[in-house]
């Protein structure tokens, strides 16, 4: 289903949502083929993909949602307690030198 045509719009803008070529800061969404969508989150960190009902993340099969809207949610939820924790955190130093560079562009 189409976000245009979702119940939850409002609830879809505040979640700050993009397609394909949107801003990396956002989570996006876009479809890839016929009942087949990638949901993808900020910077990278994990795609997802929906195909028909099912929500896939690295090649399995990981829940089920029946509309657009259930699998982001579900993906959000599955992206934050199951990946969230196994990432690697960036060096002190390396995370603090990304902020002084972005600091000079300014």
């Amino acid at each position: 289903m189409s976000v245009e045509r979702d119940g939850h719009l409002r609830r879809w803008l505040a979640f700050g949502y993009g397609g394909k070529t949107s801003s990396p800061g956002t989570w996006r969404y876009w479809k890839t083929a016929e009942r087949t969508w990638t949901i993808a989150f900020l910077h990278g960190l994990a795609e997802f993909e929906r195909r028909h009902r099912s929500i896939f993340y690295q090649g399995e099969e990981i829940l089920t949602a029946a509309t657009q809207w259930d699998a982001t949610w579900k993906a959000v939820g599955y992206f934050y307690s199951h990946v969230v924790p196994k990432l690697q955190a960036l060096p002190m130093n390396q995370s603090r030198s990304a902020f002084d560079s972005s600091r000079a562009m300014t």
